[in-house]
């Protein structure tokens, strides 16, 4: 049985772009022997067009000198103008000029007939190895520069958004220096109280900056351990809840079956549930309850943020986890745009998943489910 499975596995779809039809039937026949699949044989720029758009290949074998005027280097200009696909270029021609201007469209292979038909499908192989390499190199160096520009963005933001805490910090400390005797006890109470929030504020940005910037990959590093998520959950909606910030509406928490051995990554849980009830708290209205309700279950926890607030709008949803992408009626409430980004790259490192339901002006709810990292590996 695994013979034939191994023998039925195709290496490769192919067309053949020939105008000398017995030479293309008998290469046709050859790569179907050799485990290729060979799409089609076309004898023209048109056809080979049309060709690409009905299926695309992994590898095109192209004649130089095509049916009537037809020349197989414009051809592969026009294939490169739609897609890039990997070019092997067969021909009765060797002299310089030829070879000049095939070598001018980057190809992956150039032989001369009469064919060999063992040294085509070694081309072949590299071509195709070298083309995947390619894509992998190139798609490498895609996410670096967009690693790059976001990790530019977030600290051009993250600047601008120090500059509001640091200066509170340095207007209060100026004021209790110069004032101190004037200030009643319940004044420098509330001036201290105001400093520290604006220093957990300053905390809060550092954090997610470390976060973006932990890695360098854009995959973020995942230390799954025993954790309590019950009790580390409580813990920190109830450090939201005395939060300054977060006084203007009642964080309820609770809280369904055991947790003591589920196996997660207590730092990337910490963004997840940080971002998600700050969030929750920030877009409710004045005097409203973020319903917080944690299920644990052997394998995995389940987490719901429910708030009663402003509601995001329909056309945002799609993109909500956008980095840096903030709803049109947020209003002047202040954020990077970047903790529901932040807070699915920690989702996905657990293989997690994450789905929202919202209504403008009646509110949003957000469900998380984790795998225990134990349920992950089965």
């Amino acid at each position: 049985m695994l013979k034939t499975v191994i023998e039925n596995k195709v290496i490769a779809n192919v067309l053949i772009v020939e105008d000398e039809l017995v030479t293309a039937h008998a290469l046709s026949d050859v790569l179907g022997e050799l485990g290729y699949r060979v799409l089609k044989i076309v004898d023209s720029t048109d056809g080979a067009i049309a060709a690409i758009h009905q299926q695309i290949p992994d590898i095109i074998l192209m004649d130089i000198k095509l049916r009537g005027s037809d020349f197989g280097i414009t051809a592969a200009h026009e294939i490169q103008k739609i897609i890039q696909v990997p070019i092997i270029y067969i021909t009765a021609f060797s002299d310089p000029e030829t070879q000049a201007q095939a070598l001018a469209t980057s190809p992956y292979g150039y032989f001369t007939k009469p064919l060999r038909y063992a040294e085509v499908n070694v081309a072949i192989n590299i071509a195709l190895r070298e083309y995947r390499e390619h894509q992998i190199l190139q798609e490498a160096l895609l996410k670096e520069k967009e690693l790059h520009h976001l990790k530019s963005r977030i600290l051009a933001m993250a600047s601008h958004e120090f500059s509001t805490p640091m200066s509170v910090i340095r207007l209060l400390i100026w004021k209790l220096q110069n004032f101190e005797d004037q200030l009643t006890k319940e004044s420098r109470a509330k001036n201290f109280a105001s400093i520290q929030s604006a220093i957990k504020d300053i905390n809060w940005l550092l954090e997610e900056i470390k976060f973006i910037s932990c890695s360098d990959s854009g995959k973020f590093p995942f230390h799954p351990e025993d954790v309590d998520a019950i009790a580390y959950c409580q813990q920190l909606v109830e450090s939201l809840q005395d939060d300054e910030n977060s006084r203007k509406c009642k964080i309820q928490f609770h809280s369904h079956g055991q947790c003591q051995k589920l196996r997660i990554d207590k730092k990337l849980l910490w963004h997840i549930v940080m971002n998600l009830v700050s969030n929750a708290v920030k877009y409710s209205y004045d005097g409203g309850t973020v319903d917080v309700d944690l299920t644990c279950e052997r394998q995995h926890l389940t987490l719901r943020i429910s708030d009663h607030g402003i509601g995001i709008p329909n056309e945002y949803l799609e993109n909500l986890f956008l980095p840096f992408l903030r709803a049109e009626n947020v209003g002047h409430v202040k954020g990077l745009g970047m903790g529901l980004y932040i807070a699915k790259q920690a989702i996905e490192a657990h293989q997690g998943k994450v789905t929202v339901e919202s209504e403008v002006n009646v509110g949003t709810k957000f469900t998380v489910v984790l795998p225990s990292a134990t349920a992950a590996l089965k």
